[in-house]
């Protein structure tokens, strides 16, 4: 039995409310997310908690006993959580979200360094595409989302994050790379690998580079960052990606970057929910963040 705070506050709040509706609405989570967290609740412990009758949520024998339990525990983690803030001391969990460059690239070497000063914490890292990670951010299913681009969602707070220079790369016999130097214009009518739709990689190619080109056309499209290198390294079109992520295909000769007469940039963004609680954990992950520089501290950077 693997039971969680998350799902006892959820039993508690369904218990004080009747509702799903009403407990998802008082703890700022999605009906969803609220009928999950008591379905997983009722499926460990083998038992129904509630009577379900003209539309309300009764506790039964079951839910009655585990109640005081449950309010019990919930006290005593939060007179926990009070104890080591007021020592000075991190303790919980941190679940984050990733793009995929970002979860790749960057944080190991992000959460390695914030691991030697959080040593009683746990973290948990979902990389998923950027689209994929505000959802979850939207349905509290994460503290905080590292995400390539921006994101417009009122109940979504973004602050801005690290500067990443894209590139286009092509093989590395391709005929682009005799020229000295290319215009995006001059890059018309070639075959292109693309990330999916919702990936931060695809949302700037669409939006910075493809009117920029003009005439293009869409050889493949493909959901993982190692593919579309294997892709482009096989001579199947070209690519923008971010020079994070490019790094070792790079290094070892397998592509390379077209020399365009301008730079490609984008900002990594550290996205919240606005209603979520944020723990000492949470601010001291955002503040290490901030002032973590990804130029120095990440070894073999292109």
């Amino acid at each position: 039995m693997n039971l969680s705070l998350r799902q006892l506050r959820v039993f508690v709040a369904v218990s004080q409310q009747q509702s799903i509706t009403h407990a998802a609405k008082h703890l700022f989570l999605t009906k969803a997310a609220v009928s999950m967290a008591l379905s997983e609740l009722e499926n460990q412990l083998g038992q129904q908690l509630f009577d379900r009758t003209n539309n309300r949520l009764h506790l039964n024998p079951y839910g009655q006993r585990l109640l005081p339990i449950a309010d019990e525990l919930l006290h005593r983690a939060a007179s926990i959580d009070t104890l080591f803030q007021q020592s000075g001391a991190l303790i919980g969990d941190l679940a984050i979200g990733a793009s995929e460059t970002i979860g790749n690239q960057i944080c190991p070497w992000l959460l390695a360094q914030f691991r030697q000063q959080t040593a009683h914490t746990q973290q948990t890292l979902h990389i998923r595409n950027s689209a994929h990670i505000a959802e979850m951010i939207l349905n509290y299913q994460l503290d905080i989302g590292l995400i390539e681009g921006d994101v417009n969602h009122n109940d979504i707070e973004a602050t801005p994050w690290l500067k990443d220079e894209m590139c286009i790369i092509a093989a590395a016999n391709h005929p682009l790379l005799t020229t000295l130097s290319l215009q995006l214009s001059d890059l018309a009518d070639h075959a292109w690998v693309l990330r999916e739709a919702g990936s931060g990689s695809r949302a700037f190619f669409d939006i910075h580079v493809a009117p920029a080109i003009g005439q293009w056309q869409l050889a493949y499209q493909l959901n993982s960052i190692e593919a579309q290198l294997n892709f482009v390294a096989a001579g199947l079109g070209l690519a923008c990606v971010s020079k994070f992520s490019a790094t070792h295909a790079l290094a070892n000769g397998r592509v390379r970057i077209l020399p365009l007469d301008s730079k490609l940039e984008r900002q990594y963004k550290i996205i919240m929910h606005k209603q979520k609680y944020k723990s000492a954990l949470i601010t001291a992950f955002i503040e290490f963040s901030q002032q973590w520089d990804a130029a120095t501290l990440i070894p073999h950077k292109v």
